[in-house]
């Protein structure tokens, strides 16, 4: 039987203000499965330059569901799937929060922004319309968790029709509408002939994920929601595949 664990990035497997960014035991665990015949990946709302860019060369996932599922590519950065967003609904949200929210633009496989100092692998624009490749989700930070929820819950109203938007602690990922890590992991388990798969992941936008996985993961700490649908509470990634 082939296996998979798609893991979320920020607060699962990544703890950016830690001292040890990867726990060593998980980035162990993950090689010896992979040795074995396992399939390891990450679903993130993060796009792939970034995900490459911070596990180097000694995290190698076979594949990585990115932008919350609207965009998804193996190992090699190669392109297996793809859902752009509606550029004009992208544009109108992007207009209706400029002045209350930090926002990046996910575009052609890169990281656009526009009204938010520029980080390594982002690009800086003038303007959203110059942001020519297909856009395939956007990412705001907003004041606080409340604040985020608001938000999220306002496109979700106004935009419905396009777009989706998943509220991931203070910030709000959006993608075209019928796009989540759900229909990542869906779309993963068909690309690679998977016959069980776990999900794991610490926050509201993992909903998706853990459903839509055959076994979903999260840990003690996580929110209340999370904790529910979960089949297992772990402590760690590698936890998680130890239970697979």
């Amino acid at each position: 039987m082939k296996t998979a664990l798609a893991s979320d990035f920020d607060g699962t497997l990544y703890f950016m203000n830690t001292e040890e960014r990867f726990h060593a035991q998980d980035v162990f665990e993950i090689l010896f499965y992979q040795k074995r015949g396992g399939v390891f990946g990450i679903c993130t709302g993060r796009s792939p330059d970034s995900i490459f860019d911070i596990v180097g060369n000694f995290i190698r996932p076979d594949f990585i569901i990115s932008v919350s599922g609207a965009l998804i590519v193996d190992r090699e950065g190669k392109v297996l799937y793809s859902c752009p967003m509606d550029r004009g609904a992208a544009g109108r949200i992007y207009r209706d929060y400029a002045a209350q929210a930090a926002q990046v633009i996910h575009a052609g496989g890169k990281v656009y922004t526009i009204n938010t100092p520029e980080y390594p692998l982002q690009i800086r624009v003038k303007d959203f319309d110059g942001i020519t490749p297909d856009i395939y989700g956007m990412s705001m930070r907003l004041e606080n968790e409340e604040a985020a929820a608001r938000a999220a819950a306002q496109i979700r109203e106004k935009y419905g029709e396009y777009v989706c938007a998943y509220q991931n602690v203070r910030h709000v990922d959006i993608v075209a509408a019928g796009c989540s890590k759900g229909t990542g992991i869906t779309k993963v388990k068909e690309l690679f002939g998977i016959d069980k798969i776990g999900g794991i992941g610490d926050s509201f936008n993992d909903l998706p994920l853990l459903e839509a996985s055959d076994i979903g993961f999260t840990f003690p700490e996580a929110p209340e929601q999370l904790r529910e649908a979960a089949d297992e509470i772990v402590l760690s990634v590698s936890q998680a595949l130890a239970a697979l």
